[in-house]
């Protein structure tokens, strides 16, 4: 597996070792080229890139084309199969549909989850029509400063990294002696706030026709990794806390080599990180310079400028000419879930002075990235900076823009009860065709936002509750509102069930206490109608999901979630199409997930399932996506469900002791796994020390545990017990977390493994699933052949309790018998008291095989005195 950490850190020394790293760069000219050969300039004219005109083609629904979903597959297929880790895919919108109408760029990222940020498409407000420009310029410079920020959705690589992105595209760029090309050029910083670490990352993507690929000849000097498809590099990894100023540099200058005699056009990736607090630079560099292979004379080489262009598309027919800076993802066209953010960005392109000057319109999203963030409320008051806040992410226009400038930043207090309620917001008065927006909430009951000035319709929704609606008209002084939800069962589950810590488990739970002997009981109505309210469907254009039906996060009261719904979720109608050209169904089944808890218990589930898209990467891919995800989890139990694989059943990753028992794992038939093909999963195990016994597992791939840290990459020896330490009678009862187990899943006398529907009787142990799993395994699967292997005594002193330790595994008791259950074969026994007296015999080796069960007699010192030692016996 990749080993993003180990790249990262040699990426850092090659950094260092250039010599143009760590704080040797002057602030002013943190990665600036030194070749600035085209001036800014602002005009009405067309683009003078003379690439070949876009192809068309059909769209669906959602306006992706066919060529588009196909190239899209053909990307992320390409990536894994030569294992780029998903963090190193900084992806376009593949599958995005923006247009032309009426001579002006129309973007499609209209709602949430939407690359949050500031976007600069080249379409501007004159006198109340709006108008689009060209604008060309050598070097971009993108700012973010981030005072705090709360991130969190354990899908991604993190849970809680994000991505910023500063991407522009070229024109006229030659190669190979043509300058017709247009490429996308992306400066990428990764931040994650757990380790106050952030990691740079570059990508070039070719945008001169709808499937452009980027073949290695297209490029001269490089120091990172051309793929066929994209170019990619990671920079240093770079401790960074909180708060902080990150100014992130593209630029694009002519290099002339006298040695060849020849020209080429170059793109540089730069940084500046400063200390918000003191504003003293931290680090700052070039960490890659990137030479397209022009192949030309000296002097014949035109600069190849940035383009921003409000009246056409690029070549690729579906993204267009902008500039932009946005906070989403970890790559790959992920989401993310930010819960709290302050902080400002701002976009500024270099003047023909060599100043900066602010982009000259601004949308609050931006256009060409595929990943995605919602939560992010954004204002201006002053044009060139945008304040970041916690709220609904809105795609809207501000300064320059049309139809309207959306300027100034008003604050909305107020109260939610239950605090774990959902609250999204529309724009408008009620009724308005609008997106209803997620509104993150914290973890008290106080809400406060910061939103631009207007009328907003907010909504409060929870399973089991009434909703609440609130219109609120938002002036320059703010308002507040009250959303108080009554309990009314007859709601049912219509929204996922969501606690942050033991205080939100009540408001989702029908009974208990939280205690061992009283355990929560978290909510299992049916949804109205069968599926979760309509919002809850919310993905962005990669098909990744916002919600889950279950997340429980720092919960360590007991938790029983037992016969619960199904979370399902039906796709607006916009969506049939392009579901329908993936082969995907209409509807879907949200994941339920437990994170750093303890004491849960999952039972009783009849059909847990749900359908991951086939280019998002499953664990092997580093994204944690099953249809139950255990992430920190210990002494907790998952017992007598169905699982439907639909690509990837269970994963647990970085807990310890927890108990899977009882549950039927089989494929589904919707999508295809992230990894295998057409081959869905069942268990997916990156932690050690827990007992998975008595399951059906008869998908293709039924098991796979792997030696590694699921999230970091770092080596890790995952160990589980596969198995009990002995055969137990079906019989047997063991009660873990209150839920008596027992019984056989096939019906069989015997209980100590697992059945594994690819296991061959006979072809050796342990059983790994032919080296998925890669520690130990199950040593005694299905189908078990015992038999019963009794010891009886005599002799014993009243009260004294007397131990047999047959083939390991020692039981002791104060009766007269003690059984055993043994397959065929030969096995080592020893015996003695708890006072003291001796056995005979006191070991020996016992026989099992053949007709009957063996019977080993044990007489105690107080008949036989001082008689023991080995006796060896056979029994038919």
């Amino acid at each position: 597996m990749f080993d993003r950490r180990a790249l990262l850190v040699g990426a850092v020394a090659t950094v260092l070792v250039l010599g143009f790293g760590l704080a040797v760069v002057p602030e002013a000219a943190a990665g600036h080229s030194a070749s600035v050969t085209t001036a800014a300039t602002a005009s009405p004219s067309a683009s003078s890139s003379s690439a070949p005109a876009p192809s068309t083609t059909t769209p669906s629904a959602t306006g992706a084309s066919s060529t588009q979903v196909a190239y899209e597959q053909s990307v992320l297929a390409n990536a894994k199969a030569r294992d780029i880790p998903q963090e190193a895919l900084s992806l376009p919108d593949l599958l995005g549909h923006d247009t032309v109408s009426g001579g002006l760029v129309q973007t499609s990222y209209t709602t949430a989850p939407a690359p949050m940020g500031i976007g600069d498409w080249g379409v501007e407000n004159v006198s109340g029509t709006a108008t689009a420009y060209t604008l060309e310029t050598s070097s971009w410079e993108g700012s973010l400063t981030l005072n705090s920020i709360d991130t969190f959705l354990p899908d991604n690589d993190g849970p809680d990294t994000f991505g910023v992105q500063l991407n522009a595209v070229t024109t006229n760029t030659t190669v190979l002696g043509n300058s017709s090309f247009s490429y996308w050029i992306q400066n990428v910083l990764y931040y994650t706030p757990s380790e106050q670490t952030v990691i740079f990352l570059d990508n070039i993507w070719n945008f001169s026709s709808p499937t452009a690929l980027l073949p290695t000849n297209t490029l001269y000097s490089y120091g990172g990794y051309p793929s066929g498809d994209f170019y990619y590099d990671f920079g240093p990894e770079l401790y960074l806390p909180l708060p902080f100023t990150a100014n992130l540099y593209i630029n694009s200058s002519v290099t002339d080599d006298v040695q060849t005699g020849l020209s080429y056009v170059t793109v540089t990736f730069g940084f500046n990180l400063l200390n918000s607090d003191t504003g003293i630079s931290e680090y700052s560099g070039v960490y890659d310079t990137v030479e397209f292979n022009s192949s030309a004379p000296i002097g014949t080489v035109p600069a190849s400028p940035f383009l921003v262009d409000g009246s056409q598309l690029t070549p690729t027919g579906y993204l267009p000419y902008d500039a932009e800076l946005m906070i989403g993802g970890p790559g790959g066209g992920t989401t993310t879930s930010v819960y709290g953010i302050s902080g400002s960005e701002s976009l500024r392109y270099e003047t023909p002075s060599g100043a900066y000057a602010n982009a000259p319109s601004a949308w609050d999203v931006a256009a060409d990235t595929g990943e995605t963030s919602e939560g992010i409320s954004e204002t201006w008051t002053h044009a060139g900076t945008v304040g970041l806040a916690s709220g609904p992410s809105i795609p809207m226009p501000f300064w320059n823009a049309t139809p309207g400038g959306n300027r100034g930043a008003t604050e909305l207090t107020g109260t939610l009860s239950p605090a774990n309620a959902f609250l999204f917001a529309t724009p408008g008065v009620a009724g308005s065709v609008a997106s209803p927006e997620w509104v993150p909430t914290g973890l008290s009951s106080a809400v406060d936002l910061t939103l631009p000035p207007g009328d907003y319709s907010f909504e409060a929704l929870l399973s089991d509750h009434a909703s609440a609606t609130r219109t609120v008209d938002l002036g320059s002084r703010g308002a507040s509102a009250s959303w108080i939800l009554a309990y009314d069962p007859q709601v049912g589950i219509d929204t996922p069930l969501v606690a942050w810590g033991n205080a939100e488990l009540s408001a989702i739970a029908s009974g208990g206490h939280g205690t061992s002997a009283s355990p929560y009981l978290l909510d299992t109505g049916r949804s109205p109608g069968g599926y979760l309210n309509s919002v809850f469907s919310m993905s962005n254009d990669y098909l990744y999901p916002v919600f889950v039906g279950v997340m429980l996060v720092g919960v360590t009261a007991h938790v029983d979630l037992v016969d619960p719904s199904s979370f399902a979720v039906q796709y607006p109608a916009s969506l049939d199409a392009a579901l329908e050209s993936l082969d995907l169904p209409t509807t879907n089944n949200l994941q339920i997930e437990v994170y750093d808890s303890s004491n849960f218990v999952l039972w009783g589930a009849h059909d847990l399932t749900g359908w991951f898209f086939v280019d998002d990467y499953g664990p092997v891919g580093y994204l944690p996506l099953a249809n139950v995800l255990f992430w920190g989890v210990t002494d907790s139990l998952i017992g007598d469900n169905t699982f439907v694989s639909e690509g990837s059943s269970l994963l647990l990753m970085n807990g310890t002791g927890n108990v899977v028992w009882g549950n039927v794992f089989v494929n589904g038939s919707v999508s295809p796994d992230m990894l295998f093909g057409e081959d869905p999963v069942g268990i997916w195990t990156f932690e050690a020390g827990d007992l998975l016994y008595n399951n059906y597992v008869d998908t293709t791939i039924t098991a796979y545990e792997a030696d590694v840290n699921l999230w970091s990459g770092y080596p890790q020896v995952n160990l589980e017990n596969w198995n009990l330490s002995h055969i137990e009678s079906a019989r047997t009862v063991s009660v873990v977390d209150g839920f008596a187990l027992t019984g056989s899943i096939v019906g069989s006398a015997w209980v100590c493994g697992n059945f594994w529907g690819s296991y061959v009787p006979g072809s050796g142990l342990p059983y790994n699933d032919y080296g998925f799993i890669e520690e130990g395994g199950d040593y005694c699967p299905y189908p078990i052949v015992a038999h019963a292997v009794t010891f009886s005594e005599h002799g014993l002193a009243p009260g004294a309790s007397w131990t047999v330790t047959l083939n390991g595994y020692a039981q002791s008791s104060t009766g007269s018998t003690i059984v055993f259950y043994e397959e065929t074969g030969a096995y080592a026994y020893s015996v003695s008291s708890s006072d003291g007296q001796a056995a005979a015999p006191s070991a020996g080796t016992v026989v099992v095989g053949g007709h009957g069960s063996p019977t080993v007699s044990v007489a105690f010192a107080s008949e036989h005195s001082g008689r023991g030692g080995g006796y060896g016996h056979r029994f038919g």
